[in-house]
């Protein structure tokens, strides 16, 4: 699977509403995709390049962006009520199941003498 060109911000508008609707605009297409590979610590980097708290925010998110998902609104019509991909839930699983991500992470700025 390629990954989404995120160059045209119109794509957002057309493809990805849970993106948009994001108010961190956290590349979500691109976190599912590392998430279905078992790559848990690089989508967990993935949200946090937009987000320093995703672990938190996968229990305390309102999901602004679940209501946005485009799966409501193309799965099978023969569903009674098709569901949105649990986004906030998948923050949560890739938070929980990364490895140590300490080596990945930006080291501290100098500190300036006053």
């Amino acid at each position: 699977m390629q990954p989404t060109d995120i160059r045209n911000p119109d794509y957002f508008h057309k493809v990805v509403d849970c993106q948009w609707a994001c108010p961190a605009h956290t590349p979500v297409p691109e976190y599912i995709r590392l998430i279905a590979a078992g790559r848990y610590s690089d989508a967990y980097m993935v949200n946090w390049s937009s987000n320093v708290f995703p672990g938190i925010l996968g229990r305390t998110c309102d999901r602004p962006c679940e209501p946005a998902c485009r799966r409501g609104r193309v799965e099978d019509e023969n569903l009674a009520r098709p569901e949105p991909v649990a986004i906030c839930r998948l923050k949560r699983v890739a938070a929980d199941l990364k490895d140590d991500i300490r080596g990945q992470l930006p080291k501290p700025a100098a500190k300036k003498n006053v």
